[in-house]
């Protein structure tokens, strides 16, 4: 990412120290006081500030217009609120998220949190609404949790790693396939009362070579080994 200057606002890649139209070095982070409202870095941030804010507004706008919209339709349709529960729900939790990268983008854990928690609260309030038995604590809150947990483990991987590339498709593939585990046993718990896995370890054992082949492709050229002249194709 590039920098910007603190003193004139002109961008400086990684390592120009000094600016080389002020001289100043953005090294040294002046105080918030010393840099005058009027000088062209403050302006940057002016605007950007005021286009996050105008972006929200439009954002909320266009959410609460929705929501206005399906509650009205569903009240003249079945003179009750039936369909548009869900819609206004989904609607809302799709708002906040936006909201939640407006402002917090540059805090990538806070972010996270915020995230996972409008989501499971949109699952809570969806499965109030539902007729049916309760499915959130025993479906939707373990298939979200493992979900969370799966792209966690994939971006934490895919940052630890020096080189990247068929190594992090084949770790995704093999997280991909427990993850398909973990569906089939909370759904047959849900549906039948017991775990009869099939089409979990049919979709694992499937994605298993693919994702071995993977991993001996990228380390193989990680080596500098090609794969032709291994097989002397």
């Amino acid at each position: 990412m590039m920098k910007i200057c603190i003193n004139c606002g002109v961008e400086l890649e990684d390592g120009m120290n000094p600016c080389p139209l002020c001289g100043m070095d953005p090294a040294v982070k002046a105080n918030e006081k010393d840099v005058p409202d009027n000088s062209p870095s403050a302006i940057i941030r002016l605007q950007r500030k005021e286009n996050r804010r105008y972006l929200w507004e439009l954002s909320g706008i266009l959410a609460f217009s929705g929501i206005a919209v399906c509650t009205i339709i569903d009240l003249l349709v079945t003179k009750s609120l039936r369909w548009s529960l869900y819609s206004d729900v989904s609607i809302s939790a799709a708002w906040i998220i936006v909201s939640l990268f407006i402002f917090f983008h540059r805090r990538p854990l806070i972010l996270s949190s915020l995230v996972i928690i409008t989501i499971l609260a949109a699952l809570f309030f969806i499965d109030l609404i539902t007729s049916a038995k309760g499915w959130f604590f025993p479906v939707g809150l373990p298939l979200s949790a493992s979900a969370f947990v799966s792209a966690a483990i994939i971006i934490a991987l895919y940052r630890a790693a020096h080189f990247k590339g068929l190594n992090i498709i084949a770790a995704a593939l093999l997280i991909l396939s427990g993850f398909c585990i973990i569906i089939e046993m909370s759904l047959d718990k849900y549906v039948d009362g017991n775990v009869d896995l099939r089409w979990s370890l049919i979709a694992a054992v499937s994605m298993l070579p693919v994702s071995l082949i993977f991993f001996f492709y990228h380390y193989r050229l990680k080596k500098g080994n090609r794969l032709d002249s291994f097989f002397h194709v």
